[in-house]
C-alpha cells in the first residue's frame, strides 16, 4: 500500500464533502436568516408624466406599491397624471413602501350658476362665488319686469376655465306698458313708480290752483290705462302754493313823516 498516494486520492473526497458542508449551511443560513444576507430594497422608477394607471403597474412590477394623494390643478398637464412622488424617484427604498403620487386635477373650472330673474347686484354675487367674473351687462326687450337678469352668455350649468367671464343680459321690460294712474301721488313717489316700468320723467310743471298738498300729482300724460312704449316720455303737474305776499307792519317805530311846510302869509 502506497501511503504517499492516499492523501492525493482522498483529496478529492475532502473537497466534495467540504463543498457540500458549504452548501448546507448556507442554505440552512439563509432559511434562518433571509433578510440579514439578501436585504430585499430597490431603486424607485420615476412615474412622473405617466397617468395613475400606467404609473401603478410600474411601480408595482418593481415591487412598490402605488397610493393616489394629493390632486392640484394645473393649466398644462391633463387630469390624472402623476406630477410627483414620495418618496423621490431615484431613491433606493424597501420593497413593499408605499409611493403616494401627487396627480394634477387639470385646469381649474367653474360651473356656470342659474342667474335667471336675479337682479344685476344678486347675479353679480351668484358668478363671483363660482370664481368667474361678471363681464358686460346688455339690455333686451322683454315681458319679465325691468331690470331683471333674462339671460347669461354662457349657459348655467356650463363647465368655464378659470379665469372666466360671463356676461348678462337684463330686462328693459316689455315693449309697450300701460301707463299707471299717478293722480294723488307725491312727485317722488310717482317718478319712482314711472322710472321702474321703463319710462321717464320729461317735464313737470306746477299749478298754483290746486289745493292738494305741496308737490302732489294732478295731471299726466298719456293718461293713466293708455299704453306707451317703453322708454316714452311722461309729462306730470303738481301742485304749487306760491308764497303769500310780504306785508309789512308799522310798529310805530319809524320815523314820523316831514311836517308840512307854514302857509305863506
Amino acid at each position: 500500500m502506497n501511503w504517499r498516494a492516499a492523501p492525493r486520492r482522498a483529496f478529492p473526497y475532502l473537497i466534495a464533502a467540504a463543498g457540500g458542508f458549504l452548501i448546507a449551511y448556507t442554505a440552512v443560513f439563509l432559511f434562518a436568516f433571509p433578510a440579514e444576507v439578501l436585504p430585499d430594497d430597490g431603486i424607485l422608477p420615476n412615474v412622473v408624466g405617466k397617468t395613475f394607471e400606467d404609473a401603478s403597474a410600474t411601480l408595482q412590477k418593481a415591487g412598490f406599491p402605488a397610493q393616489q394623494g394629493e390632486t392640484r390643478f394645473h393649466k398644462t398637464i391633463a387630469a390624472n397624471v402623476v406630477l410627483q412622488e414620495d418618496p423621490p424617484a431615484g431613491s433606493r427604498q424597501k420593497r413593499g413602501t408605499n409611493v403616494v403620487l401627487a396627480l394634477s386635477g387639470g385646469q381649474k373650472s367653474a360651473e356656470v350658476p342659474v342667474t335667471t330673474n336675479m337682479s344685476q347686484q344678486q347675479a353679480r354675487i351668484a358668478i363671483e362665488n363660482t370664481g368667474l367674473v361678471m363681464g358686460g351687462v346688455t339690455e333686451q326687450v322683454s315681458d319679465a319686469p325691468r331690470g331683471l337678469v333674462i339671460a347669461t352668455s354662457i349657459p348655467a350649468g356650463t363647465k368655464v376655465e378659470l379665469p372666466g367671464t360671463v356676461d348678462i343680459v337684463v330686462s328693459k321690460g316689455p315693449a309697450t306698458v300701460m301707463m299707471p294712474d299717478l293722480y294723488g301721488r307725491g312727485l317722488g313717489e310717482a317718478r319712482s313708480t314711472v322710472e321702474q316700468i321703463g319710462l321717464r320723467i320729461a317735464g313737470v310743471s306746477r299749478d298754483t290752483s290746486s289745493l292738494q298738498p305741496e308737490n302732489t300729482v294732478i295731471r299726466q300724460l298719456p293718461l293713466a290705462g293708455n299704453s306707451i312704449s317703453a322708454g316714452g316720455a311722461v309729462s306730470l303737474t303738481v301742485s304749487h302754493f306760491p308764497p303769500p305776499p310780504t306785508t309789512r307792519i308799522d310798529t310805530g317805530t319809524s320815523a314820523p313823516p316831514p311836517s308840512p311846510a307854514p302857509a305863506p302869509e
